[in-house]
């Protein structure tokens, strides 16, 4: 039983669909994360699982459960799910472990029985010993894991998060999403994040969805679609991206105006077939060579790499490697081996085959 199932779901604003056939499911223990620029649907469908939007056509499924159509409609307070905002919501004449206490206490009257399920969810959250503070004497970090508190007290079966590092520090950020990451995981707990960093989408989740004016691109695993982009789109959408006129030879090499290149995959395109091959600018190599057939054009220093601009044969291509070269070198440009990924002409903007 899938944790989530989205079928066929219709969602409108003032008569206008945002979301229209849209289908997703998300398995146990899964995190699947919603990624798209602002406006694309991916919060809609957040509200739409919730139940704090209305659904006018498909069926939402929570672990098994119908959640609206055929005369059914639960309320949000009865979905058994969690939920984190981008601004936290904490209360701010409460105090900390008040905060989290304050959905149990719909649930639950023993106060003793409230009390140790406080404990226990900072404790979870590394919070144990702030629980007397106020919202404004926490950092941005601690907020957000007094909000994470909160979702978790109630053992949500599906937890949904709409941005919910925006407003952290850089530095913080990574850190605070290899922790929350990490708690899910150790709970058990689905969870569905939305976002629209392509950093924090690689950081966080199992599955990445990647929305387009209200509909799925591709889902898929984030490396997946990183290096297997099913479109110009997605790939774009992604990283830095270089697009390299090709010519199939057979079912595993491409002409190139570097050479031939071969793919460890094969090719679904036909004999001659024109189009573009995608290459990561870490999918290239450079060597220091006299006779190379590339020079390099400027360099970045940006800390965990060098980004170079390469003259390759008339291509100008975008490669990263990990120390700087001299000044003006002349290199030898090849490609690290891999399954090729080849856009057709005729399907350009398109969809891809590898």
């Amino acid at each position: 039983m899938a944790a989530l199932d989205v079928n066929g779901i219709r969602c409108s604003y003032n008569g206008k669909p945002i979301l229209d056939n849209l289908s997703l499911s998300v398995a146990e223990n899964e995190i699947m994360c919603l990624l798209g620029a602002s406006g694309c649907g991916k919060t809609t469908l957040l509200k739409a699982v919730a139940g704090l939007l209305p659904v006018t056509r498909g069926e939402i499924h929570i672990h098994g459960r119908q959640m609206n159509g055929a005369g059914v409609a639960v309320v949000p307070e009865e979905r058994n799910i969690g939920m984190i905002f981008q601004d936290y919501a904490l209360f701010p004449h409460l105090n900390v472990a008040s905060n989290v206490a304050f959905g149990l206490q719909s649930k639950e009257r023993n106060k003793a029985r409230i009390k140790a399920r406080v404990a226990e969810a900072l404790e979870l959250v590394n919070l144990a010993e702030l629980g007397e503070r106020y919202p404004h004497q926490l950092s941005g970090g601690q907020q957000q894991r007094v909000a994470i508190a909160r979702a978790l007290i109630c053992q949500p079966g599906l937890m949904l998060l709409d941005e919910p590092f925006s407003n952290i520090d850089t530095q913080v950020r990574m850190r605070l999403i290899g922790e929350i990451r990490s708690l899910l995981k150790g709970q058990g707990i689905s969870a569905i994040f939305v976002t629209h960093s392509k950093e924090e989408a690689f950081a966080f989740s199992d599955q990445l969805a990647l929305f387009r004016a209200g509909h799925i691109e591709q889902v898929g695993r984030p490396q997946a679609l990183y290096q297997h982009p099913q479109s110009r789109f997605v790939a774009d959408f992604l990283g830095q991206a270089n697009y390299v006129p090709a010519t199939v030879l057979d079912s595993r090499t491409l002409m190139t105006a570097m050479g031939p290149i071969t793919s460890q995959a094969a090719l679904n395109a036909g004999l001659g077939t024109h189009g573009q091959l995608l290459l990561r600018p870490r999918q290239i190599q450079l060597s220091l060579t006299e006779q190379g057939n590339g020079r390099v054009l400027e360099q970045q220093f940006l800390g965990a790499y060098t980004r170079c601009l390469v003259d390759c044969q008339g291509l100008q291509l975008e490669v990263s490697i990990n120390e700087p070269l001299p000044a003006v070198s002349q290199v030898s440009v090849s490609v690290v081996p891999h399954a090729l990924t080849f856009f057709p002409d005729s399907q350009q903007g398109q969809r891809a085959v590898a």
